[in-house]
């Protein structure tokens, strides 16, 4: 049975914890989303941080889970997040507005404003915030409260605006990931690419922590097609790798080349031809990562992510 705990993140939720076969936590809050958590980052969190802080965390947390991605917590893309600000009201105001759509089953249900999970997914840390970002959306048609117990609905104009930001036009800002899952990778992706990725305004994601239902291979394609770039890490030189690299190049989608530096030499030869990082540390991976990002891309909108 599945027990409850405060949660190590936004501290005022019971969170629901579920069993893990790692050093940390692993948990569902209302308000934050679901997430995991090394030992390390627990013990961060433990440490006394502000709301403002814990509301960056959370909020980042749920940019995650709406993109189906269970994220994992460590110190290093903990101190990440918090470097970053906030993003902009207007931004915040959007995130409220994908945020009200989760769980609708039809058009027109209702949603409360008062529910935990909008704190976070507005980087808040009062419930006045909130409100206040929801008399944004209000002036603007994209949905309203209707009842004094926070009952609230989306507009018709707030479901075109929905769709609008579901065209692949609307520029995703999702970076994803292809590399082998071996365990002697693990620091690597939490320490080098996901860090690199974060720093460099983008988010994060592999396809490993996502949440779906779909065959495996019909959700890479899915999120490939979904992303602004990828970034292909040939290390351990899985085959899968090669086929996401060059799907995603028939795709004109950006790919950005990476391999440790021992294993470059193993390269299939029609690759040697990109300019690859060669990594050999997570450290050096991340901040090699983020410069060349930043400089084809330039700095992406997610500098909270």
């Amino acid at each position: 049975m599945d027990e409850t705990d405060p949660c190590e993140v936004c501290t005022s939720e019971q969170a629901k914890s579920l069993p893990v076969n790692f050093d940390g936590v692993h948990q569902v809050c209302p308000r934050c989303g679901e997430f995991q958590a090394s030992g390390t980052a627990c013990a961060l969190l433990r440490q006394g941080l502000g709301k403002e802080k814990r509301a960056k965390i959370s909020g980042w947390i749920r940019s995650q889970n709406r993109s189906s991605s269970v994220p994992m917590l460590n110190s290093e893309n903990i101190k990440s997040i918090l470097h970053n600000p906030i993003p902009p009201t207007s931004e915040r105001a959007v995130n409220l507005l994908q945020e009200a759509e989760v769980g609708l089953e039809t058009l027109g249900d209702t949603f409360n404003i008062n529910e935990p999970r909008f704190m976070a997914a507005t980087y808040s840390y009062s419930l006045q915030d909130v409100l206040f970002l929801m008399k944004m959306l209000k002036q603007m048609g994209y949905a309203e409260t209707t009842t004094m117990s926070g009952g609230s609905e989306i507009l018709p104009a707030g479901y075109i605006r929905l769709d609008e930001l579901r065209r692949p036009f609307t520029a995703s800002n999702k970076g994803f990931v292809a590399m082998s899952f071996h365990d002697s990778l693990a620091e690597t992706y939490s320490k080098g690419f996901q860090v690199g990725i974060i720093e460099a305004g983008y988010l994060p994601i592999r396809v490993d922590s996502l949440e779906h239902i779909n065959r495996i291979d019909d959700e890479i394609i899915n999120q490939i097609n979904t992303s602004q770039f990828v970034v292909a890490d040939f290390t351990g030189h899985r085959g899968g790798v090669y086929f996401e690299a060059g799907y995603a190049l028939g795709k004109n989608i950006p790919v950005f080349w990476t391999c440790r530096k021992d294993d470059l030499p193993n390269l299939h030869f029609d690759i040697r031809q990109f300019n690859c990082i060669d990594w050999s540390t997570s450290d050096e991976l991340a901040q090699r990562l983020q410069t060349r990002l930043e400089a084809v891309l330039g700095k992406g909108n997610n500098r909270h992510a």
